[in-house]
């Protein structure tokens, strides 16, 4: 049995609830803020239901006042349908869960079961791990929010470098989803040739251009009644930015050639490496549609925000290599350079170095010589937040990683785990001078 402190200022809720949790529980309601806050102090409670939208002090001063009790208290927020945002904002600053109103007893139990309502329990082993792997602090607030978001209608922006997971975030939601039963088509912007665009998207009828040989549904409509993934959408043409977001506010497109509206129930997942709000200051992306996709967001970290989770990802990677490709063990040496790499290409890089590290290794032991021209041996370990530290250790990484691969760009793209687009912009960002790996780089891919 646990000792449940809920707070609402609206009495028949406080009623709904208590009928729901007694006898299994004991409760104790409070119909303000101030009242629930003082009950903290006087005494130890399990858990805490607590409506977000109350008059002051809200569910937002009582989440941070169970916060700063020792230990904090568990607390699942409760809020009203249009308040998204906030519970979003609530789970950041520490909520386990949360309960969207008008919910049933079913949905209450469900989510008490989820965090293990009672003394002690770990609430995180109710939680699904939606493919992160990991127990550091940045991987569980991410799944925390996946769960969050998959219970919501919203589309959802996913930002994160290169090799984080974006994808994954996005097969999650959908999987997690009351959509789960219709289609989960995933587009990468970034392949995708400007003058195909609106065809790809939107479909088109026959006849309509030379090569229209038949008609085609473009993307949306092939994800009618599921999920569209968009990864790298900072690439989408600026020409075409106003068509979806018609598309995403009227729920429905034209194909090309047709005057025929065709109505779609599609929920859209955006992602971008990049900053979109700088590029909607720049006038890159337009605002409107930035906000439009901006619905619910999601920030992936980088692997060395979550560096504590490299033993558990390699043992991971390590797994999913069958027979004779298997290792043994990964030595503590070579472990000692995995965990002092700086990983620019983050998850995706890991994998491939650990792939390699392991045909190297033949069935035996991972050892720091089969690291070699992946992992730079005695590498200092970077800091989160050092960014100047990241983008110099990563230009070199890339420069290494080129000219061993002698210029290739497509060869050193899957070598560092990015696609070769994203390692084209990174190479222009930096403006190589000939004489550079990029220059070599242009001129060896004329070969195909």
């Amino acid at each position: 049995m646990a000792h449940i402190l809920a707070v609402d200022d609206e009495p028949l809720a406080l009623r709904f609830l208590t009928g729901i949790l007694v006898p299994e529980h004991q409760v104790t309601v409070c119909t303000g803020g101030a009242r629930a806050m003082a009950e903290l102090t006087k005494r130890r409670y399990d858990l805490v239901l607590a409506d977000l939208n109350m008059p002051p002090p809200d569910g937002f001063e009582v989440l941070r006042h169970a916060q700063r009790m020792s230990p904090p208290v568990p607390v699942v927020v409760i809020s009203a349908n249009d308040r998204a945002r906030a519970v979003i904002e609530a789970i950041r600053l520490g909520a386990r869960d949360f309960i969207m109103k008008p919910a049933t007893a079913e949905e209450i139990q469900s989510v008490l079961a989820r965090i293990g309502a009672t003394p002690g329990a770990d609430s995180d082993a109710a939680l699904p791990d939606f493919g992160f792997v990991g127990r550091s602090p940045a991987i569980r607030e991410v799944r925390q929010l996946l769960a969050l978001l998959a219970r919501s209608p919203e589309n959802v922006l996913v930002h994160g470098e290169t090799g984080t997971g974006k994808e994954l975030v996005a097969c999650a939601l959908h999987e997690h989803s009351s959509r789960r039963a219709g289609p989960f088509v995933a587009h990468n912007m970034a392949a995708t040739p400007s003058e195909l665009a609106e065809s790809m998207f939107f479909g088109h009828l026959r006849g309509t251009f030379s090569g229209a040989t038949a008609d085609r549904a473009g993307l949306f409509e092939q994800a009618d009644g599921g999920t569209l993934f968009l990864d790298e959408i900072d690439s989408f043409p600026m020409a075409l930015q106003a068509k979806l977001l018609r598309v995403l506010e009227c729920g429905s497109i034209q194909r090309i050639g047709s005057g025929t509206e065709v109505r779609l129930d599609v929920r859209v997942i955006a992602a971008s490496a990049t900053d979109l709000c700088d590029r909607v200051a720049r006038g890159a992306f337009r605002a409107d549609l930035f906000y439009r996709l901006n619905q619910l967001q999601i920030s992936l970290p980088s692997l060395r925000e979550r560096h504590e989770d490299i033993p558990a990802l390699v043992a991971q990677f390590m797994a999913e290599l069958a027979g004779p490709q298997r290792p043994s063990e990964v030595s503590p040496a070579a472990m000692e350079l995995l965990l002092a790499h700086g990983w620019p290409g983050n998850c995706r890089e890991l994998r491939h170095a650990v792939r390699r590290a392991a045909l190297v290794a033949a069935g035996g032991p991972i050892l720091p010589g089969h690291l070699s021209g992946w992992v730079p041996a005695g590498a200092p370990a970077l800091r989160a937040g050092s960014n100047e530290d990241l983008k110099t250790f990563e230009h070199q990484h890339i420069l290494e990683v080129l000219e061993r691969s002698g210029g290739n760009r497509s060869r050193a793209a899957r070598l560092l785990g990015v696609d070769r687009g994203t390692l084209a912009k990174k190479l222009k960002t930096w403006s190589l001078p000939g004489g550079l790996p990029g220059r070599a780089a242009e001129e060896s891919d004329l070969g195909g």
